[in-house]
């Protein structure tokens, strides 16, 4: 009786067919989702006690964000990313802890839209549906368990990662879960709503559009164009905001300094020798994830021979070949591997980014490689006590490995010891080490580092800053001030200009801090740390009534900085004891 009341939901077949299948009671969805919940939690436990670190000390997160701000969001690049950091201060606060539980439960609700992209794909592709839900379930616990995404969720910043892939999932859920074998008018719309907003988190989702199209390419039959035909509504939507968001990411890409075809790092040729190695070296993470790094000491290619990009470029090439020419024979194994690059399209390709290999990028393609090897698997032909012990055997080392890496990213100076100290092509980690030397007062150690930054990127903002505050760490002033101002010269901006001035200040000029300082504040008149500075400076000079200014626009910008507070009310009291 119980059976014969539950809804039924459509499934359409490879042969094009609907299929009847019945899904599984409230009860058993909720507890699926309580379980996926608390594993999320248990494994990313360790992270969620990390702080602010590297990008997230940019993200002008806010304890009580106003409405200037939410607007001010909406006309940035991504305001969808930004909205949700806002939203996470206003209703939970900034402490890092609230923005690591959002960015674990919005993992945790990934892994549930990828058991439904698993199941319905495997599904169209002639899988009983047992069968299909097995196959799903676990290949949705590989992608909430996988050290690989811990970038993805266990750093702060990495939530535009994830957030864009929700949307995406969610477009793509949508999608797939059609009633009809041709979409409607109605779910076109909100498929495209959906990829509208992923776009707004982050720009990579224009992958997106391939993977759609992908799909229609492989159903109801391989390499046909029926799916195509019968979905024209949704492509006929989507042709003007594909183009539109092209042109957009072509101009941005043309000017950006860190990604695009302005990036001196490399020519787009030679990010595509690079990247045809990337690519496979993503493969090998996923499947064996060891030697993990915050920032990959990845060389690059500037040849085609260099590194053997060459053998790279023709084994991705021939790959490609055989999945569309045995496309109908292997349909999943093709798909799975067409959507991994597609997936990795707007960062792995030929649009040079500073960044060659990034772990984050990966957290999408993953789930192409799981029906790559769902495929392969079944293809084995495993008894179920075989399969039972490789499941057990994966989780057991894939789940290991995912709370190991939490516990670095729980304190994340062990990830930039680890970098640093490996890296031999990619002066970042390098420089990274060296300021945790620096702050942790032993400065001479952070020497040997710079200097092998230096030999890979001479005249560089960051090292000649990192030298300036080793040198002056280490007595020898003048010359870490020589390399503050050719910092300066190179990248005038606030925070060097912090530094100068507050080494002039310990260098016993205050005329000359007080210009640097000013300087800071002129360029930057959001930065807390230059009104900090300037408060101070001006406190030292005598001028209360000016520190008191400073000290109070400190405090508005950074409402936690407790230094900034205390200067205030030392500042109001020296004021009001006054005659």
């Amino acid at each position: 009786m119980g059976h014969s009341r539950r809804k039924k939901e459509r499934l359409v077949n490879k042969d094009g067919r609907v299929a009847e299948l019945r899904p599984a009671g409230q009860a058993g969805r909720l507890a699926l989702l309580l379980v996926v919940l608390a594993g999320a939690f248990i494994l990313y436990s360790p992270a969620m006690k990390g702080g602010f670190v590297f990008d997230d000390l940019s993200l002008s997160l806010n304890a009580a964000p106003n409405a200037r701000e939410f607007h001010d969001a909406t006309l940035k690049g991504r305001p969808v990313l930004l909205i949700s950091y806002l939203l996470n201060a206003a209703l939970l606060g900034n402490q890092p802890f609230s923005y690591h539980v959002v960015n674990v439960l919005i993992h945790a609700i990934n892994a549930c839209l990828v058991f439904l992209v698993l199941r319905r794909l495997l599904g169209m592709t002639g899988w009983i549906e047992t069968k299909a839900v097995i196959a799903a379930g676990i290949g949705s616990l590989v992608f909430l368990i996988h050290p690989l995404q811990t970038e993805s969720v266990s750093y702060i910043a990495g939530r535009s990662e994830s957030l864009a892939s929700f949307f995406m999932l969610l477009a793509y859920v949508v999608f797939l879960y059609r009633p009809e074998q041709s979409i409607t008018w109605v779910r076109a719309i909100g498929v495209l709503l959906l990829f509208g907003i992923a776009v707004k988190t982050k720009e990579n989702s224009v992958s997106l559009a391939g993977v759609l199209i992908l799909t229609n390419l492989m159903w109801p039959r391989a390499l046909s164009m029926e799916g195509m035909r019968r979905n024209w509504r949704l492509y006929a939507l989507m042709l003007p905001g594909v183009l539109g968001a092209a042109f957009l990411i072509f101009r941005m890409l043309s000017a950006a300094g860190t990604a695009g075809f302005s990036v001196d790092n490399f020519k787009w040729y030679q990010y595509g020798f690079t990247e045809a190695r990337a690519i496979f070296t993503y493969v090998r993470l996923a499947v064996l994830p060891i030697g993990q790094a915050l920032d990959h000491d990845f060389p690059s290619s500037y040849t085609i021979t260099e590194h053997g990009a060459l053998f790279f470029l023709l084994l991705l090439a021939c790959l490609i070949a055989a999945a569309i020419y045995w496309a109908r024979r292997y349909p999943l194994a093709s798909f799975g591997f067409l959507m991994y690059l597609l997936w990795l399209a707007p960062t792995s390709s030929i649009v040079p980014i500073n960044d060659a290999l990034v772990e984050r990028r990966m957290y999408l393609p993953l789930m192409a490689l799981i029906l790559v090897a769902c495929d392969a698997v079944d293809r084995l032909k495993l008894s179920r006590q075989a399969l039972g012990i490789l499941v057990a055997a994966m989780a057991l080392a894939f789940g290991g490995l995912c709370y190991a890496r939490n516990q670095l990213w729980g304190n994340p100076g062990l990830l930039i010891v680890a970098s640093g100290q490996e890296a031999r092509h990619n002066p970042r980690p390098m420089i990274n080490l060296a300021n945790l030397l620096i702050e942790q007062n032993r400065c001479d150690q952070a020497i040997p580092y710079l200097q092998r930054a230096e030999k890979i990127l001479p005249g560089n903002y960051f090292i000649n800053a990192s030298w300036g505050k080793t040198l002056a760490c280490l007595g020898r002033p003048e010359e870490g001030l020589q390399h503050l101002l050719f910092a300066a010269k190179i990248q005038p901006c606030s925070e060097i200009f912090v530094m100068i001035g507050l080494l002039y200040g310990q260098m016993g000029r205050p005329a000359d801090a007080g210009v640097a300082l000013q300087r800071a504040v002129q360029l930057d008149k959001a930065s807390a740390p230059a009104h900090g500075a300037l408060a101070i400076w001006h406190e030292n000079t005598g001028d209360l009534r000016a520190a008191e200014r400073e000290y109070s626009i400190n405090v508005s910008l950074a409402p936690e900085d407790q230094a900034a507070r205390q200067g205030l009310e030392r500042v109001r009291r020296l004021l009001s004891s006054r005659p």
